[in-house]
């Protein structure tokens, strides 16, 4: 017998190999085998099996399976097909996309460390408000009438949108079925999967990258056999193995974090979407600032609109001051680099005096942002990167936040000796330690991937913060994702205008959802919330929209022209949701070749497009140009960006773009529906 297997590795093709069935019994498509590959020794997915002899090259002989590796690993199919969906889209290789859904160190059963899967209490409920159960009436009825429905759950921070999911999966797990719930942050998991443990009274399986090998493989081996039906984690949970799912939830889905930024750069979102539609099982997508993806595809009638407009507390939305960094006076001290009103660090101190919580957003990490030389300006570059380096004071060091390169702090300027080194802006670790100097009595815990260096490290702090071991959490984006601590009243955004500043056509609808997200945080039970939001340019339809009393008509009515002049403006330059955009990144030592051959192949494009087409290619094709982080570990980039009027499209000129940089001997990265620059 014969087999046709994918290998992980970047590879766009499949191999053939025979097998003894006699020795190895029955191999079946999904399962894995152990191949000879080169000089190494591989695992394989099985792709197809047939008793034809394949046809293979002059010369070349084929090779015999190893062995069969354990049933309990093979891929179900419609994880087969869907990692076959999200290789041709994503540009992947197939092999590694069959691999990234399957347990680490499937060649042997690995012991699981720590606690089991525990036993849960009997299933609780809590009562709907009158808007949470028209909800859940509603997606009960449409699912009954159409299985495969697709919604939109728009709810205001605080409205009580988990309470749905969780009654809507009770509906789908009496009907024995499993429900899959999709969350942006690692840092959510935990505290969802207690939630949702207590409300559906059965174990609930985390799935995230973070957990050991042994724990991953234990509970990818429980949900392929039925024996957990719930799963919560983050975006690689939409490859979790299920029996039989009947329910996708994708909590917070306009947020950046489901797509993946290396290696195999899917869209969680739109994956569980392509996979419901393959199950024909219904999708909640969950979000107070719902993408604008999402929004046209409503517009579309291709999404159900769902709005959950009231607080489940009946506690109106926190209130909303913009602070001007230019009206305002400002902490002035040696000691303070960030710039702060007196006024904000009054509100922030009179919620310290009632025992009340403050949470800080600040989205920039370290100490100082660079080190500059007062007498001829020299900056401290990375030696690696075309970026300057972070200055950390406690471990007096500089480090890349793009290789991770460290050095020490130079004594003297580089280029003309002096001793005139200062730190140059402030990031999370400056204002840790100004706030100690503002406040009284403050107890602060800081949130940021520097501090944050494990799991349980993450959930520690969350736990101090939440049992009132502190009184300040200061933090980035970490900060902003769906946490709930009832006494949070004052949350403060520091140099909020600089969220608006990143040249990427998604800035605007990205700095509105941080922005709502983060207030969100504010009086989420019965204390009423205050934010303070920081800037010199708080003028931005974005601040003023954020800043408006969010539960008036007028502000609605704000939001939707925000959100159709967006669309509009996207429409007209051909930008997503009305294109699929692709971004070739092409990587060479030389920056002189590199610039002359990317601009042979985008001008190779062009013709070929217009050859396509029979007309001007204008709007389509962007660039060659240097990368925003023109070199990155000793390589210089480009990036080609590609407006695609089709997926067809997409495919096409991808496969012609890897064939020609191949040619060329150019390293490229395809990223289809980039969300970075």
């Amino acid at each position: 017998m014969y087999v046709k297997v994918a290998i992980p590795r970047p590879i766009d093709a499949f191999f053939d190999y025979e097998y003894d069935e006699t020795a190895l019994g029955e191999i079946q498509a999904g399962q894995l085998v152990s191949v000879p590959f080169g000089r190494v020794k591989l695992n394989a997915v099985v792709v197809e099996v047939s008793s034809e002899v394949p046809v293979l090259p002059e010369g070349v002989k084929i090779k015999s399976v190893f062995e069969k590796i354990s049933d309990e690993f093979s891929i179900t199919p419609d994880i087969e097909k869907l990692c076959r969906f999200g290789s041709e889209y994503y540009q992947y290789p197939i092999g590694e996309a069959y691999f990234a859904a399957m347990p680490p160190k499937p060649e042997k059963i690995l012991s699981t460390r720590g606690p089991g899967t525990r036993s849960v209490g009997e299933a609780s409920s809590r009562q709907l408000n009158d808007e949470q159960s028209q909800v859940l009436s509603v997606l009960i009825d449409r699912t009954r009438e159409k299985p495969d429905s697709v919604f939109l759950l728009e709810g205001v921070t605080g409205s009580g949108k988990t309470e749905v999911y969780i009654e809507f999966a009770k509906k789908i797990l009496e009907q024995g079925r499993g429900v899959l719930i999709l969350v942006p942050e690692i840092a959510l998991t935990s505290q969802l999967k207690d939630r949702f443990e207590r409300a559906l009274g059965e174990p609930i399986a985390l799935w995230h990258s973070a957990l050991a090998d042994g724990l991953r493989q234990t509970q990818w081996r429980k949900v392929k056999n039925g024996e957990i039906r719930i799963v919560v984690g983050a975006r690689s949970a939409i490859f979790a193995p299920f029996r039989d799912l009947g329910l996708i939830v994708v909590d917070e889905e306009h947020d950046q974090t489901y797509k993946q930024e290396d290696r195999f750069r899917y869209q969680a979102r739109d994956l569980a979407l392509y996979r419901a539609k393959l199950l024909a099982i219904p999708v909640v997508l969950g979000s107070a600032t719902p993408s604008l993806e999402s929004l046209q595809r409503v517009s579309e009638g291709k999404i159900s609109h769902l709005s959950l407009k009231n607080r489940y507390s009946t506690k109106p939305l926190p209130e909303i001051e913009l602070i001007s960094l230019v009206d305002e006076p400002l902490v002035i001290q040696s000691e303070i680099k960030t710039p702060i009103a007196e006024k904000t660090v009054r509100e922030m101190q009179a919620a310290i005096d009632r025992g009340e919580q403050v949470m800080v957003f600040l989205n920039r990490r370290g100490f100082s942002q660079f080190i500059l030389c007062r007498d001829c300006g020299w900056v401290k570059k990375c030696s690696q990167c075309s970026i300057s380096m972070t200055h950390y004071q406690r471990k007096n060091e500089l480090r890349c936040h793009v290789c991770g390169l460290k050095s020490q702090v130079p004594s003297e300027c580089e280029e003309c000796r002096s001793y005139e080194l200062i730190g140059m802006g402030s990031g999370t670790e400056s204002l840790e330690d100004e706030l100690r100097l503002l406040l009284n009595n403050a107890k602060i815990l800081r949130l940021d991937r520097d501090q944050i260096t494990s799991q349980k490290r993450l959930e520690e702090t969350l736990d101090q913060f939440r049992n009132l071991e502190a009184n300040v959490l200061l933090g980035t984006q970490m900060l902003v994702k769906g946490h709930d601590f009832p006494r949070v009243t004052c949350v403060v955004v520091m140099m909020a205008d600089m969220l608006l500043k990143w040249p990427d056509f998604r800035a605007a609808e990205r700095a509105y959802q941080t922005l709502v997200q983060v207030s969100g945080r504010a009086g989420r039970a019965d204390l009423p919330g205050r934010v303070l939001i920081q800037g010199y340019d708080l003028e931005h339809p974005v601040i003023e929209l954020v800043s408006g009393n969010a539960d008036s008509e007028t502000a609605a009515e704000k939001k939707d022209r925000f959100v159709e002049s967006e669309l509009e403006l996207r429409k007209l330059l051909f930008y997503p949701p009305f294109s699929r955009l692709v971004r070739y990144r092409f990587e060479h030592p030389d920056a002189a070749e590199l610039k002359r051959l990317t601009e042979n192949l985008a001008e190779g494009l062009t013709q070929v497009l217009r050859a396509d087409s029979g007309d001007s290619t204008e709007g389509r094709v962007m660039g060659p140009s240097e990368a925003l982080l023109f070199r990155a570990n000793n390589r210089y980039r480009y990036d080609l960006y590609f407006k695609a009027p089709s997926a067809e499209a997409l495919f096409r000129v991808s496969r012609w773009m890897k064939k020609m940089a191949a040619a060329r001997e150019l390293d490229l990265i395809v990223d289809v529906d980039p969300y970075s620059s």
